[in-house]
């Protein structure tokens, strides 16, 4: 590839692992010279990326998380080296059992090579698995549902490329794994566990921040579209659940700078469905 045509970079500035104490560089993307082609928002509020003939696609969600290539201890830069003690004691204990669940997801895997999807895909699994071991005070439950959600989605982008190779399945499973974390954040705010004024880019993309009503706003669309529906009884315990949590962004009423007047409104429209559901789901009780 031509230094013309070059996607990524890798800084200068080593990172040292606080889990194995092994040095690396992070790879980061190259901005600039028409790379990013960006397309549409969804109703995820993700970013997609339209192809170019010059870079063909490409994924800047597959370069946030830190994975130790040694390790694979895996955070966002801002918590990877600043962990606790116990934190790296624990994670040092589960460092097998990291590398086991990645070859058993990714048997062919490489982290000292240019990422590629398959690579972004399982730095946010990891770094699922990893926060699980990090205190409340690096906001474990947020980060968590974020990494499954991005997962979530970098899984659909493989999937459109490789149809056959069951990544529908995968987006699935992580799609799920979201929901529990977003509602588990909702309920550690609520509650003190976890504080999350700290947190100056909530996402859940990389180009646009729409703060802890961002949060908020997925918590409740997780519950919406991807929320299990097999037992009535619980799938309306979390609609009542999710449209309280919505009710947080549409009941201030007003748009703002921090809270624009198209994410109001796609509030408002996600709080009606989700009392249209509750509405027919308790008619037919």
């Amino acid at each position: 590839m031509s230094e013309k045509s070059k996607i990524s970079y890798y800084s200068k500035n080593v990172i040292n692992c606080p889990v194995c104490g092994k040095e690396f560089k992070k790879e980061d993307l190259l901005s600039g010279g028409g790379r990013m082609n960006a397309g549409n928002l969804t109703d995820e509020l993700h970013r997609l990326y339209i192809p170019t003939k010059k870079y063909g696609p490409i994924y800047p969600l597959i370069y946030p998380v830190v994975v130790c290539p040694t390790c694979l201890y895996s955070a966002y830069i801002s918590d990877f080296e600043t962990i606790s003690p116990d934190s790296i004691f624990e994670l040092k204990n589960k460092t097998e059992l990291r590398k086991e669940e990645a070859k058993n997801l990714f048997p062919r895997y490489n982290f000292s090579k240019n990422r590629t999807i398959i690579e972004g895909i399982l730095s946010y699994i990891l770094a699922a698995i990893c926060y699980d071991s990090i205190d409340s005070s690096h906001q474990p439950i947020y980060k968590q549902g974020l990494s499954c959600l991005r997962a979530a989605w970098l899984c659909n982008d493989y999937h459109l490329v490789e149809p056959n190779e069951n990544f529908d399945y995968l987006r699935d499973v992580m799609y799920r794994k979201a929901d529990f974390f977003y509602s588990q954040m909702v309920e550690a705010e609520k509650d003190g566990i976890e504080e999350y004024g700290t947190i100056t880019h909530f996402g859940p993309d990389i180009d646009h921040n729409h703060g802890f009503d961002g949060a908020l706003f997925l918590a409740g669309l997780l519950v919406y579209k991807h929320g299990q529906k097999d037992d009535k009884v619980k799938r309306l315990k979390s609609l009542h659940t999710a449209k309280i949590t919505i009710s947080r962004i549409v009941g201030m009423g007003k748009a703002s700078k921090s809270k624009p007047s198209d994410f109001v409104e796609s509030a408002r429209e996600l709080h009606s469905k989700i009392k249209d559901e509750i509405n027919r789901l308790e008619e037919n009780s």
